[in-house]
């Protein structure tokens, strides 16, 4: 039988989250959501959450595609992106340039699943305003040190430090 490779990676993914379910039963799970303004149109800005868009702002960021055979940004593309432990399986899950939506899932084996949404509001021509949201699941010997990188002031930095990232990317474009 014929598997997608959106469904295997699911397969996959599911298999690792019940052996981790059955031997660590008190996981926490932690969502925040954050947001902030850039100086740029929504229809500029929503492209920079994107695989590809990311490697413009975000230093060291490099998606490697597994479907398909390029990085898309569409839905049921799956792509990696990090190395050893640090790697990590997206997926996602929703990208309208309309609605300047995202969804992703991300897997990292050895370390977490996470649930993000990014979404992009127009604030006029030149000004918009993004919300990003992550339901994050850490498990295994590391669980309470990622637990800690998601905190409200750990997270509310992030959302800072990516405006600040986006920004300085948007002025170079000048």
């Amino acid at each position: 039988m014929f598997m997608s490779p959106f469904h295997a990676v699911l397969t996959f993914g599911m298999a690792a989250l019940t052996s981790i379910a059955l031997a660590k039963r008190d996981a926490e799970q932690v969502s925040r959501t954050g947001s902030f303004d850039l100086p740029c149109s929504a229809d500029t800005a929503f492209p920079l959450f994107s695989p590809e868009g990311e490697m413009r702002w975000v230093q060291g960021w490099d998606p490697r595609p597994v479907f398909p055979d390029r990085i898309a940004f569409r839905v049921d593309s799956v792509f990696r992106e990090g190395q050893g432990d640090k790697e990590a399986v997206w997926t996602i899950l929703d990208a309208d340039a309309r609605t300047h939506r995202a969804e992703y899932v991300r897997l990292a084996p050895a370390s977490h699943t996470a649930h993000i949404v990014v979404k992009v509001e127009p604030q006029g021509p030149k000004r918009s305003h993004v919300v990003v949201s992550y339901t994050v699941t850490p498990f295994g010997e590391n669980a309470g040190e990622l637990l800690e990188g998601f905190s409200e002031s750990a997270f509310a930095a992030k959302m800072r430090t990516w405006q600040q990232q986006i920004t300085a990317y948007l002025e170079k474009c000048k």
